[in-house]
């Protein structure tokens, strides 16, 4: 589950983030066909313990906020985000951790890991991780690019780009009791002009700039 790329300055490199509000407000304008699609399929209960691994500079940990859901914690290889989570928001809720460092002593009702799985050498170490931490009946809920080339190439840090099939046995493999899994493909740069823009493609598509991931919910 160890990394060997170095994650530090990760989001400044690969993303440009420029560390604002402004970074914070376009991932949200991003995700938010991808949130509305999520909450279709599964119900945030305000008192849930939620982990989400690669929390980034903040958007999911923003929005869940803005639902008034605060027992979170997020945890992110590249110290520089977490700094700026913690002093942006002004809340202890982010570690500079990897997910196998965390301690069993808590379990969680769901865990989150957005664009996550692929950069894991080893998915199912990870996998059998995250199922230790959730509770009886917890979720996980994350997305993992289609395997397409160009997703593969996109990161150099994309080590484990796998079919949907793949994860889906993956999660079974490891003790989940139920998995599905939606294709979620978008066009290129319309969310700019409104998040509402943004609409889920129920395929893939291997044409250049368009996002084509996979939407995986596994229950415990």
């Amino acid at each position: 589950m160890d990394q060997t790329h170095n994650y530090g300055g990760y989001f400044r490199r690969h993303y440009r983030a420029k560390f604002s509000q402004t970074d914070i407000d376009l991932y949200k304008k991003w995700f938010y066909t991808q949130w509305k699609f999520i909450i279709q399929k599964v119900v945030f209960q305000k008192n849930y313990a939620i982990l989400e691994i690669g929390s980034g500079l903040g958007g999911v940990y923003s929005i869940l906020k803005d639902n008034e859901i605060y027992n979170y914690k997020g945890i992110d290889l590249d110290e520089d985000v977490v700094q700026f989570c913690r002093t942006h928001f002004k809340v202890d809720r982010f570690e500079n951790k990897n997910l196998a460092l965390m301690p069993y002593t808590k379990k969680y009702d769901m865990i989150l890991a957005f664009e996550v799985l692929e950069h894991l050498e080893n998915p199912s170490e990870a996998i059998r991780k995250i199922g230790s931490l959730l509770k009886k009946g917890g979720r996980f809920v994350g997305t993992s690019p289609y395997p397409y080339k160009k997703n593969i190439l996109a990161d150099k840090t994309h080590v484990s780009v796998l079919h949907p099939e793949n994860w889906k046995k993956l999660f079974y493999d490891n003790g989940f009791k139920s998995v599905e899994i939606f294709p979620c493909s978008f066009l290129p740069f319309v969310w700019r002009i409104h998040k509402k823009a943004n609409l889920r493609i129920p395929i893939y598509l291997p044409f250049k700039y368009f996002i084509s991931t996979t939407l995986i919910i596994a229950r415990k």
